[in-house]
């Protein structure tokens, strides 16, 4: 515990002592998008886990920005004498944002080291490595000298100097997370707590956000914490999921607060497997000084169905009316979550 405890205090203390100077994309469903949060993630908890997700936002206030991704993580090797696994993972990632179409496209490598701590609690460290390119489209851009009489003409030359409609990148990342809890049937039984908390840094500075080729455009480091608790008490169908999440990127700043709240529908069958487990959550989030989230999700079995929106309650409301985005998110699991006796590998 002391070495832990150590860990954590040397990766933040690292962290305050980077330089950041360019936001990333987000999306408000953090769990449903493991890899991106932390690359310790990639193969923990799960021997195999994929996920599909996609955001819109300010559709109310002009031409919206979509983000899309996919993730796709597994436990591949394991030592039962060491207690200890290595797990892999790919993420790719697509964003276009307004009229010029300003876009990232981006392919990352996860690789993850696990360790049993004990019966109940577990640590993984993780890395990340990615290749990505940016671009634009000045055909959509209007510019001050090609407005004449007050009119804007197409055929007049911007007198903009634009070397390159797009460029491409490396990036990196690192990052450990640590769980506490029962492996087997804690959705089944609702009975004792999980509690999982993990950190990680990106970009260390790395990718350039430069189009005209400026050295010094660097992408702002991103530091992000995170750990959520699940609450649930033998016999009952609800179970409780505080959670906090942290992220800091240059100027910008996001905490995340709020609380899940999952019912079990159905408890499948144990031995026959005909009866399949259903649960449903119901989740309210309030991103500070930005907006309040809400989601709901559907777990069935092996796989899960989210949804959520965003209500804009910045200084913004005012003209997207508090309409911020939605997002979708869909994933698949193994082992079954649900199912009392299911065992990840570590």
């Amino acid at each position: 515990m002391k070495t832990f405890k150590l860990l954590i205090v040397l990766l933040f203390v690292g962290l305050q002592t980077l330089k950041t100077s360019a936001q990333d994309v987000h999306f408000s469903q953090y769990r449903m998008t493991p890899l991106m949060v932390n690359p310790a993630n990639a193969g923990f908890n799960y021997n195999l886990r994929a996920s599909l997700n996609y955001r819109e936002q300010w559709k109310s206030v002009a031409t919206p920005f979509t983000t899309s991704a996919f993730s796709f993580d597994m436990n591949t090797i394991k030592d039962q004498r060491k207690r200890a696994s290595l797990g892999i993972g790919f993420q790719f990632l697509n964003d276009k944002a307004g009229d010029a179409k300003m876009g990232m496209t981006q392919g990352n490598l996860n690789i993850s080291s696990a360790i049993k701590l004990d019966e109940l609690s577990k640590l993984s460290f993780g890395i990340m490595a990615g290749f990505g390119q940016r671009s634009i489209d000045y055909s959509n851009l209007r510019w001050e000298n090609q407005y004449a009489s007050g009119a804007y003409n197409s055929n007049l030359v911007s007198g903009e100097n634009l070397n390159s409609n797009s460029f491409t990148y490396l990036d990196a990342g690192a990052g450990f997370a640590w769980s506490y809890g029962k492996d087997q049937g804690y959705i089944t039984q609702n009975n004792g707590v999980k509690v999982n908390f993990g950190a990680s840094v990106f970009h260390f500075g790395l990718p350039s956000t430069s189009f005209i080729g400026a050295s010094s455009e660097k992408m702002n480091t991103k530091i992000i914490a995170y750990g959520n608790m699940e609450l649930g008490k033998t016999n009952t169908n609800l179970t409780f999921i505080p959670e906090v999440y942290f992220l800091q990127q240059g100027a910008q700043r996001e905490i995340l607060v709020g609380n899940v709240f999952r019912y079990l529908i159905n408890e499948g069958s144990q031995y026959t497997g005909f009866v399949k487990t259903t649960a449903i959550s119901l989740g309210l989030n309030y991103r500070l000084k930005d907006a309040l989230i809400t989601s709901i999700q559907l777990d069935y079995a092996n796989y899960s169905l989210g949804f959520s929106y965003d209500f804009n309650l910045s200084s913004l409301s005012t003209t997207s009316n508090s309409r911020g985005g939605f997002e979708f998110s869909l994933r698949f699991v193994t082992p079954n979550p649900f199912a009392q006796g299911s065992r990840a590998r570590i």
